[in-house]
């Protein structure tokens, strides 16, 4: 089953699009926001007519990145490189706002869940590279490295392949803004393939507009298994050679030092979280199958 779109769901998304392709070629910081959060709304309203099961829960989100754009907008004003990194920790669910992302999306429908984890997003980068908005560079680098080492602890011990996507997401938040930080070029590269994989694990559960979990066994699991290979970069899929591009980028221009370091380390747990909830769903579904064998 694919995305159940009605005709207002279509015409939201069609529109929300169309916004998204218009952030390119805007100059204006003001203008810019204002159209940001015309596609918070554009989501909130796509969002209600896919069904979502706790409007209150979408109510949540909703009033957490519209207190982190007015912050943003607030703190552009004023100059304060401090408090619009923060808004921006917030508005993307990075350290030390990370919790809420978790509580909020995870009961999502798979739709809704994959544009918040993607498209939601790249407002927030793009207007980070248009503008050259000063950051905080301490607390920034802070954030991206306890992102990671985070997600990677969390996703070492869940059980849910939905869940671990939920936290996963998390966690390529610290990628994004690294590639962002190589050129636009990289960041949209990285950004296609990201959302990709993201888009075609999601198509791989039981449906693209209904809550599933790894309890609900895939109907295509050696698809599932492939896409989940991809996005956590593993070779030779595309993932890789675009993490790899990232990579050299940033060495070419920063060189080796030891918050690149750790970047790296912290970037394995987030790797071996992948494998992990990849090997224990393929143990679920054979043993699934072994049990519905045993009794025929």
């Amino acid at each position: 089953m694919f995305v159940m779109f009605t005709p207002y769901s279509f015409i939201f998304f069609s529109v929300y699009l169309l916004f998204t392709i218009t952030l390119f070629t805007i100059s204006n910081f003001y203008f810019y926001w204002m159209v940001m959060e015309l596609m918070m709304l554009l989501f909130m309203g796509l969002s209600y007519t896919l069904f979502v099961s706790s409007y209150s829960q979408l109510m949540s989100y909703f009033l957490i990145q519209t207190l982190s754009s007015f912050c943003i907008l607030i703190s552009y004003i004023y100059d304060s490189s401090l408090f619009i990194t923060a808004s921006m920790l917030l508005k993307l669910s990075m350290f030390p706002f990370h919790t809420w992302y978790i509580n909020v999306t995870y009961s999502f429908p798979n739709f809704i869940l994959w544009v918040s984890s993607t498209l939601h997003k790249l407002p927030m980068m793009l207007m980070l590279l248009n503008f050259g908005i000063t950051l905080n560079a301490p607390l920034l680098w802070l954030s991206i490295l306890s992102t990671m080492l985070i997600s990677g602890l969390l996703m070492l011990m869940v059980l849910d392949l939905r869940m671990l996507l939920v936290v996963s997401s998390i966690g390529n938040n610290s990628w994004f803004i690294i590639s962002q930080m190589s050129s636009l070029m990289v960041f949209i590269l990285f950004f296609i393939i990201y959302s990709m994989s993201f888009f075609m694990i999601l198509l791989s559960f039981k449906g693209m507009s209904k809550p599933s979990t790894v309890l609900s066994p895939s109907p295509y699991p050696y698809a599932l298994s492939l896409w989940v290979l991809s996005i956590c970069g593993m070779p030779p899929f595309p993932m890789f050679y675009i993490k790899m591009l990232v990579i050299y980028t940033l060495l070419s221009s920063y060189g080796m030092n030891y918050l690149f370091i750790l970047f790296m380390l912290f970037n394995t747990f987030m790797l071996a979280g992948y494998i992990q909830s990849l090997m224990k769903y393929h143990m679920y579904v054979y043993s699934s199958l072994s049990n519905y064998l045993l009794k025929y």
